[in-house]
């Protein structure tokens, strides 16, 4: 799909995480004592949301970069976006503790603002390996989900406490979300679009979608055919721009973003004469036997699928 349908997706994917979560805390409130505990209630809350927020992003996106749904980088986004959020609850509670008796309308935006922001960090850690500021991205993005839902907390909790908690939980898993898809979006030097395919798998899985892949200075993606569940990684893919195409490699070509410009080039999997005459990479028609540098609407032709770069910056 397109960027901005991921976007849209990837917002779906926060609210319905925002709403979840906030059906079990209900749940689990139900649980606790009668005595002031919102340090509690903070730590339950964020944890919950994390867990599903964390576990959601890996499904969804997966499904929709068209490859395999991985149980274990599922399991391993929970846990990650569970202790994110258990992390955040154990540091807002001395916050909570101190401050919430002079200021409450503070205390529940920082509280959702930690949330928000580590769980965005958690989630974020899944593209370190492709470019180390994505991190910062989710961070930021969670950062702002939460800063709204904490707003809107603190500002309808004392008239319809229900409906402004959920509403809350919502927001922020929007915030997060939102932001981890946003930034890149936002901050993208390039984009790689899909065009067409003479493989029918590549063709309705890619085509129908026009889907796209955001390109960042700094990005280090991986082209090829190889199925996720091959990869050997814990929390993501080892091919994250995944061509169904019987033409193409499991590990075909890396393309990349350095100093002010992109290059694509053969991965040593399909690399030597060997690979030279059974692999097709093609810019502009010309046969890459190493690298490439990109220019703005160059077509590349990877086995029997046909792409488009394009930049905002222009070659020289």
């Amino acid at each position: 799909m397109s960027l901005y349908q991921t976007l849209y997706f990837m917002s779906l994917v926060g609210s319905l995480a925002g709403l979840f979560s906030w059906g079990l805390a209900a749940l689990v409130s139900i649980a606790l004592p009668p005595q002031d505990t919102l340090w509690l209630s903070d730590v339950i809350s964020s944890t919950i949301l994390g867990a599903f927020i964390g576990g959601l992003t890996v499904a969804f996106t997966d499904r929709w970069a068209g490859s395999r749904v991985m149980p274990r980088w599922v399991i391993s986004g929970t846990f990650i976006g569970l202790f994110a959020g258990l992390l955040a609850g154990l540091i807002q509670i001395p916050i909570t503790n101190n401050l919430q008796g002079q200021a409450p309308v503070l205390t529940r935006v920082i509280a959702w603002m930690l949330a928000g922001s580590l769980i965005g960090l958690g989630v974020g850690l899944r593209w370190v390996g492709v470019n180390s500021a994505r991190a910062a991205h989710a961070f930021a993005g969670g950062l702002l989900g939460g800063a709204f839902g904490g707003l809107l907390f603190a500002g309808l909790g004392s008239r319809i406490p229900d409906l402004s908690l959920a509403l809350s939980f919502v927001l922020t898993g929007v915030g997060i979300t939102f932001g981890i898809t946003l930034a890149p979006i936002l901050l993208r030097d390039g984009v790689l679009q899909f065009i067409s395919s003479g493989d029918p798998r590549a063709q309705s899985k890619l085509g129908p979608s026009h889907k796209e892949w955001e390109l960042q200075q700094g990005d280090s993606y991986v082209i090829g055919s190889q199925s996720q569940d091959l990869s050997k990684t814990r929390y993501r893919p080892d091919v994250e721009i995944f061509i169904p195409d019987a033409a193409i490699a499991g590990h075909h070509a890396t393309l990349f973003g350095r100093d002010g410009a992109f290059y694509v080039a053969r991965h040593p999997d399909a690399g030597g004469p060997a690979g030279l005459a059974r692999y097709v990479l093609r810019v502009r028609g010309k046969t890459v036997t190493t690298s490439q540098e990109l220019r703005d609407s160059d077509d590349i032709m990877v086995g029997r699928s046909a792409l488009r770069f394009a930049t905002r910056r222009k070659s020289g």
